[in-house]
């Protein structure tokens, strides 16, 4: 069987065509992601693929990055969640509380009164005609809408089903409830988890949509799959519901692919993108588990998958400068060697700034570019749903990128007191600026013909923009480059001590997280890094602070040649740099399976100490058994019926093995020990 992987990244689309019977890949290509229009991106990947063998492919998965990007820099579509028996007047007074869940304000939240059955004496199913009655205005302006409930394990998620049913009904848009997702109860958690898989359910079928579009134009013709966040993949039409399920997408399907490329027992994986940097770790050859709920940029959810930290470093994040001194952010530009072989005005732009020998308090050297052209009428997003200066700010930017000062200026306005941050975070607009990326073109260490568009190779944008920076910061130029290649290691080498040692100190976590851990990991780099570069072999001072490991370190992405070999030696071991590494997320996407999962809950009841039997839900109905064995009985027969039924919808084959674990809870009363809960899962694999 031959299947099709395609990774669509930050910054590149990946391909692979890959032999499942022979376990190898049979031709590859990496291209720019088209971020304005993924087609476009998508089908230049197909079409560096021998054209015959996509013929024969069966299967199309997909990997990416957009849900985890979106997460980390806390973009997507316009969502509200709907709270059920929720205390409004509690929540304002916890914004601490709910923002450490990744909710920005109470505006994103909807209340309305309602008491679950069988956990409250006097239950209460919520106004039903008054939501009928306000949904339009509640949820003006939303693309989707999630709802979540208190004690949803009363009720089995009854009255979030309804509300459910009642806004699809009012609305006509996409609804998601907590309960189809998640099974813990904390009710801040299910809510974030929620109010993030409304968001991006706009942002997955835009890239849907272009996958079959890209599909249909070449006369290819077979189901999709998309990698979850624990490296399995899921349907088609489970994905454009449950997108939060691919929170993890693109680092799960490097970690699966780099495991494939390198056949190492043991290793640490870090794949580096234009946009993050993923670190996952290999544990006799499978991938090591998340043992909580996935936490990515300011959202915490209740997602399970691998265990892989992610952070915002990547060949374009933003080289800026703080205090004088120059600095890598969190921000995502698109690198000025290639907005000015976009648009060659850029370079006289800079040139202009570089021989006015200005300095500034902030990056001026910066450019805004147009992202989406609203005024097309191409786009979901629609040009009345902005204010006038965000209008006005889209007609501006129409005719190409424009420096901060001139957007300002034209703008009537300081840059200062330019606010354009929802254009920038629903994906409107971008800020284009100095990059890592710059720096390894201009080193000649990343060719520019992968990149596949026009790039500015005589280097005179990114030249006359390291000008202003080495002036603002009194840096020479010429050293601009190597302290940010020295900025991206540091970086690197910390955050993988950082996940070595919470791995070997799990009960220190607290500990871990002070700040004078992280300056000492800091202090090691620099100790590390001026030994190897010392031609002298000058010894430390006193004592030295040195950090090793024996594990190898797997490399994948098209950054990772530059920066890995150099970290690894820096701890001690080496790297594993396979001739596919800057494809192993399209790998992994197909090398993974589809894999469909059904669960039910065993519960014990009380009447007072005494137990009262025990309830299983089957959809809305609770069921009641006197003992526990019949009840987990039905619970097993339930799931392994309802995961066929799946499995039906997804043509598979009826009898293929179906996998069941069981987890319990016990407790230990004055007299006896009973089971509390237990968990029934079934897992059958496609």
């Amino acid at each position: 069987m031959i299947g099709i992987g395609v990774d669509t990244g930050g910054t590149y689309t990946d391909v692979v065509v890959y032999d499942f019977d022979t376990r190898k890949v049979l031709c590859s290509g990496k291209t720019p992601t088209t971020r304005e229009n993924l087609e476009i991106g998508i089908l230049r990947g197909l079409d560096m693929m021998d054209r015959e063998l996509l013929k024969k492919a069966e299967l199309l998965a997909l990997s990416t990055t957009l849900a985890t990007n979106a997460s980390l820099e806390n973009k997507g579509g316009r969502a509200k969640c709907l709270m059920i028996g929720c205390n409004p007047d509690s929540m304002a007074n916890l914004e601490s509380v709910y923002a450490k869940y990744g909710m920005q304000d109470l505006n994103q939240l909807v209340f309305v009164d309602g008491r679950p059955e069988h956990f409250f004496s006097n239950p209460m199913e919520p106004d039903w005609e008054m939501i009928r009655t306000n949904a339009a205005d509640w949820f003006a302006g939303c693309k989707s809408v999630g709802i979540t409930q208190i004690y949803p394990r009363a009720d089995g998620g009854k009255l979030e089903r309804k509300s459910k049913e009642v806004l699809e009904e009012t609305l006509g848009i996409p609804v998601t409830t907590a309960h189809d997702m998640f099974e813990d109860v904390d009710v801040l958690k299910r809510g974030a988890g929620t109010l993030l898989n409304a968001r991006l359910i706009p942002l997955i079928d835009e890239f849907l949509i272009a996958v079959r579009h890209a599909l249909k134009a070449r006369n290819l013709h077979m189901p999709i799959a998309i990698v979850k966040s624990d490296g399995s993949l899921l349907t088609e039409e489970l994905v454009r519901e449950l997108p939060v399920e691919t929170l993890l997408s693109g680092p799960a399907a490097s970690t699966i692919g780099g495991s494939v490329l390198a056949g190492e027992e043991n290793a640490i994986i870090v794949d580096m993108g234009g946009t993050t940097t993923d670190i996952a770790l290999i544990r006799d050859k499978n991938p090591i588990l998340a043992s909580d709920g996935i936490t990515i940029g300011p959202w915490k959810t209740t997602v399970k998958g691998l265990y892989v930290n992610t952070c915002l470093l990547g060949g374009d994040s933003a080289v800026r400068f703080k205090d004088f001194d120059i600095m890598l952010c969190e921000d995502r530009v698109v690198p000025l060697s290639v907005l000015a072989g976009r648009y060659p005005q850029v370079i006289q732009k800079l040139k202009w700034l570089a021989e006015s020998k200005r300095t500034h308090t902030r990056m001026i050297s910066d450019f805004w570019v147009l992202q989406k052209n609203l005024a097309d009428g191409t786009h979901t997003e629609r040009m009345e749903n902005y204010s006038e200066k965000e209008q006005k700010v889209i007609r501006l930017l129409q005719d190409g990128p424009l420096m901060i000062e001139e957007l300002a200026e034209q703008m009537d306005s300081s840059i200062y007191q330019l606010k354009i941050d929802r254009l920038e975070a629903e994906g409107i607009v971008m800020r284009s600026g100095l990059t890592p990326t710059d720096m390894m073109i201009r080193k000649g260490d990343l060719d520019p013909d992968v990149m596949d568009e026009p790039v500015n190779r005589s280097g005179k944008a990114v030249q006359y923009a390291m000008e202003f920076l080495g002036r603002t910061t009194g840096t020479k130029p010429e050293a601009i480059p190597d302290l940010v290649y020295k900025l991206v290691m540091k970086k690197m080498y910390c955050r993988i001590a950082e996940i070595l040692l919470d791995r070997k100190y799990p009960k220190k976590k607290r500990l871990l997280s002070q700040e004078g851990v992280k300056a000492l990991l800091e202090w090691s780099f620099e100790e590390a890094f001026e030994k190897a570069n010392d031609a002298g072999g000058k010894k430390p001072d006193w004592m030295e602070i040195r950090l090793e490991t024996d594990l190898p370190i797997i490399g994948v992405g098209a950054p990772t040649h530059v920066f890995l070999s150099k970290v690894a030696g820096l701890l001690g071991t080496r790297a594993v740099i396979n001739r596919y590494a800057s494809v192993a997320n399209a790998l992994g996407a197909i090398a993974g399976q589809v894999v469909l999962r059904e669960k039910a809950r065993v519960k014990a009841e009380f009447q007072g100490a005494t137990p009262n039997g025990y309830s299983v839900y089957d959809g809305e109905e609770r069921l009641m058994f006197e003992e526990y064995p019949d009840a987990e009985k039905y619970a097993v027969e339930m799931t392994v019926r309802k995961v066929r039924e799946k499995a039906a919808k997804h043509r598979a084959d009826p009898n293929a093995e179906v996998k069941t674990t069981k987890e319990q809870i016990r407790t230990q009363f004055a007299f006896f020990e009973t089971i509390v809960e237990s968990t029934i899962t079934d897992v059958f694999h496609i």
